[in-house]
């Protein structure tokens, strides 16, 4: 008999949770969205979860630094010690982890709930991975070991996941595509390091693309369902709603950015960039510039619009809850944090 660890009992927690009070889940669980870099004990401290809910996050943490030490081990290496492991990417994570046991739960995918803890164990891998690349290529000084060992997280990800959804020519595409559109992203965004932005104005759902390998879950569910025909309505979905949350990434973590010249969507049109070597004071300059504040926060919520259309289509009245709650932190963070009028 398996052991019960803060993996396996995830998920019935969080469903035992769910199906109690389904509104007051909703309200709890999609907290951190509304505040960024939100802390687990400042969730738990500022909102009212029951003893339930607050038990299924409780061992997360120590569960995957240890998959992660395991992993690890036999190159003679600790990456949890490394920085750019950022445990904050994982943390960020468990909601969205909830949300899709929900999704799997309402969509009748009962083997896969059962095999929830694999699916975490699994997530781990992807996120220590594709989180150690991201932090190396953005730096100036790359680590190769962490490179490489990043891209044995990512490999270990993939196998463990098409173990788990099935190898088919359908999962297969769905892996390669999610992960090339992931790259191609970064590969873009990189060549043009110190140059411009790799954006366009008329194109600002591509921002999207830099989280195509997170909804690879839902992805390769749709094939199980018999779904495979509305991947591509909800890739659309994904990238819409993924593109908005990015661009709050992109004001957020413009001073960084720009110190390493990226120059992102936000940064468009603004032909004294180059000329300003400060990055405090070019994004001090651009954030007061409240039209393209305001642009950027129009554009963010028509894309919301798009994605909740799309759905709307579809039925599904569970993904909707995370693009209803994305709006309400795109209005608090345009509002509050940017001081848009």
């Amino acid at each position: 008999m398996e052991k019960e660890t803060a993996f396996t009992k995830f998920a019935p927690t969080i469903l035992k949770t769910y199906h109690r009070d389904k509104e007051a889940f909703w309200k709890a669980i999609m907290a951190p969205f509304l505040k960024n870099q939100v802390s687990l004990s400042e969730w738990f401290q500022t909102i009212k979860v029951d003893v339930g809910l607050l038990s299924a996050f409780r061992g997360l943490d120590d569960e995957a630094q240890q998959v992660l030490k395991e992993f690890s081990a036999p190159f003679g290496l600790d990456i949890t010690a490394w920085k750019s492991n950022r445990a904050q990417y994982l943390k960020d994570a468990y909601p969205v982890f909830a949300f899709l046991a929900v999704w799997m739960d309402e969509s009748g995918l009962n083997n896969l709930i059962e095999n929830f803890a694999d699916i975490l164990r699994a997530g781990v891998f992807a996120v220590a991975g594709y989180g150690i690349l991201d932090e190396n290529v953005d730096s100036d000084e790359p680590s190769p070991v962490e490179m490489l060992v990043a891209q044995a997280l990512i490999a270990e990800y993939e196998t463990q996941v098409l173990g788990i959804f099935g190898i088919s020519r359908t999962n297969l595409e769905i892996m390669q595509k999610m992960r090339t559109l992931f790259l191609n992203a970064e590969i873009k965004e990189k060549s043009m390091r110190h140059k411009a932005s790799p954006y366009h104005l008329d194109a600002p759902k591509d921002l999207g693309t830099k989280g195509a390998n997170s909804v690879t879950p839902i992805m390769l569910s749709l094939e199980q369902l018999g779904r495979a025909s509305q991947i591509d309505n909800y890739w659309e979905v994904f990238l819409l709603f993924g593109a908005a949350i990015q661009m709050i990434d992109d004001w957020e973590d413009l001073e960084k950015d720009l110190a390493v010249g990226h120059y992102s969507y936000v940064t468009l049109g603004f032909e004294k960039l180059l000329k300003i070597k400060d990055p405090k004071q070019a994004a001090h300059t651009l954030r007061a510039d409240q039209r393209r504040v305001h642009d950027t926060y129009v554009i963010s919520k028509e894309m919301i619009a798009q994605s909740r259309a799309i759905l709307a289509r579809l039925n599904d009245t569970i993904l909707v809850r995370l693009v209803d709650v994305t709006e309400a932190r795109i209005d608090s963070f345009f509002h509050k944090e940017l001081k848009m009028v």
